[in-house]
C-alpha cells in the first residue's frame, strides 16, 4: 500500500512514496514552519490530492521536529524555527480530512528507526543515534525499539548541561558557523562547507573551530558510552559525511576519554541513509504500527 513518508523540517520537507517492493523519491518543497507550521497541512493535503489518480495513498508517515507525544501523535513542543506548533494532532487532521491513518514521530527519533531497519544499524539491537545541525538531536535503541523514557523524550542530549552552556550550544553545526562568522568576519566561513574548504587548504583558524568542536562532541559521545554502553553509535547530520576531517578525529578523542573494554564495545559511525533516514524511518515505524 502506498504510504506518503514526510520529513518535515524549520525551511523545507522532505517527502517521499513508499511500500513493499516500491519507492519513489518526490520533490522537497518549503515549509512554512516559520510563519504558521499548521499551514503545512494544506500542502500536504493537496499533494495527496495530486498523488491520488495515480497512487491512491493510502496512509501517512511523518517525521517532523519537535517533540511529539508517542502516545497520542500530538506535537508536544518546539523550537523557535516553528511557529504555533504544539498541540496541532497530524493524526485527527488526516483522518477528519481524508480518512486514512497516520503515524507520528520525532525526526532524530525516527532517523534512528530508518537507520536500524535499513541502514547504519541494521543487525544491531542497542544503538544511539545523534544529528548534529542547528541543534543536537538523539534517539535511544534498546532491543530494537526507541527507548521513550518516563516523559517519552528519553535521548535528547542537546539539552544536556555542560560548564557553560548546554551541549547543542556548544558543539552544532550553526553554533560552529556562527563562531567563524563571530570570530574571522574577514574570512569567508559561512557554512559547514567553506569551514572544511578552509580547513583543507590548513588554515589554522578553521582547524582550532573544527577541533573545539569535536572535543566537545566527544565528550559528550563519551557520556553516552558510558551510561547507555551501546552496540553503535551513529552520527548524522551532513557535516557528519567529513569523516577524515570530523568522524575520525571525534573517534580518536573519545578513545582518550573511555575505558579502552568500553571503547572497543561499541562501534560509532555516520549514518547510511544520509538526509533520508526519518523518512525510511517513519515508514518503519507505519508499518510496524499496522501488524
Amino acid at each position: 500500500m502506498p504510504v506518503l513518508c514526510l520529513d518535515i523540517g524549520g525551511t523545507e520537507i522532505k517527502a517521499m512514496l513508499k511500500g513493499e517492493g516500491f519507492e519513489k523519491d518526490l520533490p522537497n518543497f518549503p515549509s512554512k514552519a516559520g510563519t504558521n507550521a499548521p499551514d503545512i497541512k494544506e500542502d500536504v493535503l493537496k499533494l495527496i490530492k495530486d498523488l491520488n489518480p495515480e497512487y491512491k495513498v493510502e496512509g501517512v508517515a511523518i517525521s517532523t521536529a519537535g517533540m511529539v507525544d508517542y502516545k497520542t501523535g500530538i506535537i508536544a513542543g518546539h523550537g523557535p524555527t516553528f511557529k504555533n506548533y504544539k498541540g496541532f494532532d497530524w493524526k485527527k487532521e488526516l483522518r477528519d480530512a481524508l480518512n486514512i491513518p497516520a503515524v507520528v514521530e520525532n525526526d532524530v527519533k525516527a532517523a534512528a528507526m530508518g537507520e536500524l531497519s535499513y541502514g547504519a544499524g541494521k543487525g544491531y539491537n542497542s544503538a544511539f543515534v545523534l544529528t548534529v545541525g542547528t541543534g543536537i538531536g538523539g534517539a535511544l535503541i534498546l532491543d530494537g525499539k526507541i527507548h521513550r523514557g518516563a516523559s517519552g523524550h528519553a535521548g535528547e542530549i542537546g539539552y544536556m548541561p555542560f560548564e557553560t552552556d548546554k551541549f547543542e550550544a556548544l558543539a552544532s553545526t550553526s553554533v560552529l558557523v556562527k563562531k567563524a562568522q563571530t570570530l574571522y568576519p574577514d574570512k569567508n566561513l559561512n557554512n559547514g562547507k567553506e569551514i572544511f574548504h578552509a580547513l583543507d587548504k590548513s588554515d589554522p583558524d578553521a582547524i582550532k573551530l573544527v577541533d573545539d568542536m569535536t572535543k566537545i562532541l566527544a565528550r559528550g559521545i563519551a557520556n553516552i558510552m558510558l551510561i547507555v554502553n551501546p552496540e553503535v553509535i551513529i552520527i548524522g547530520g551532513g557535516i557528519s559525511e567529513q569523516k577524515e576531517k570530523f568522524l575520525d578525529p571525534i573517534i580518536e578523542k573519545i578513545r582518550a576519554l573511555v575505558p579502552e573494554n568500553i571503547f572497543a564495545s561499541t562501534e560509532i559511525k555516520a549514518t547510511a541513509l544520509g538526509n533520508k533516514s526519518g523518512l525510511y524511518g517513519a515508514y518503519s515505524l507505519f508499518e510496524k504500527s499496522n501488524e
